[in-house]
């Protein structure tokens, strides 16, 4: 397993699933920009080799606003495209609860576990 590390979040590479560990506690303006720059410096990063299996471990987010939805959104499809899969996890109440409203439900697989998350793959 090795790890890199951001502002906004930390890097685990599990056999071949990508875990990506955010260490911020808000996905909401104006936090919202830095996390969104170093995400999608990674999407380039994972895509540039195929196909990625990716979990977004959400543990430490206790707060998102429609922003960080749309992030997250636009992370996801942008996995998508390139063939890639991505599992959200660990996510506190508030951020189930705005993920489960028509059209981000369908959008998202969400595990309760990192662990079920990964074995999910």
């Amino acid at each position: 397993m090795t790890a890199v590390s951001t502002r906004s979040f930390y890097i685990e590479q599990v056999r071949h699933v990508t875990v990506v560990c955010f260490t911020v506690s808000t996905m909401v303006d104006p936090n919202y920009e830095f996390v969104s720059d170093e995400l999608f410096d990674l999407v380039e990063q994972l895509t540039s080799n195929g196909p990625i299996q990716v979990v977004l471990d959400l543990g430490s987010v206790h707060k998102i606003d429609d922003w960080g939805l749309a992030m997250l959104r636009a992370f996801h499809e942008t996995i998508e495209s390139h063939g890639g899969t991505t599992i959200l996890c660990r996510t506190q109440h508030s951020i189930a609860t705005a993920i489960s409203t028509p059209g981000l439900r369908e959008c998202f697989h969400v595990r309760d576990t990192r662990s079920e998350a990964i074995r999910s793959f």
